[in-house]
């Protein structure tokens, strides 16, 4: 996928994680015209290699940084779309011109 590009994507799950101790969710979602993935609905339906290629992926890139991180769980796509839904709100709160209430 070349930069900047915008590819159409279903979420299928997120990736639950700490770092530097601050929660931080990685959204999983597959090209919705990629033949090779589009038909995953859910994140428990990956190979399990795929998902402990990601696990293994986001611990040693912030080791290079020297941060530590934690990957904690993988959950399916109902919680990731909770999370979306949840982004979404809380950006419009900040961003969007809604009143913000503290």
């Amino acid at each position: 996928v070349e930069p900047l590009c915008l590819v159409e994507a279903k979420v299928i799950g997120v990736m639950r994680m700490l770092d530097q101790g601050e929660g931080d969710d990685k959204i999983i979602a597959v090209a919705n015209n990629d033949m090779s993935v589009s038909h995953y609905t859910d994140i428990k339906e990956l190979p399990e290699h795929l998902l402990q290629q990601v696990h293994r992926f986001f611990e040693d890139y912030k080791k290079m940084e020297k941060k530590k991180v934690e990957v904690l769980e993988f959950l399916g796509h109902q919680e990731a779309w909770r999370i979306v839904e949840e982004s979404i709100k809380l950006y419009r709160k900040d961003f969007g011109g809604e009143e913000k209430s503290e």
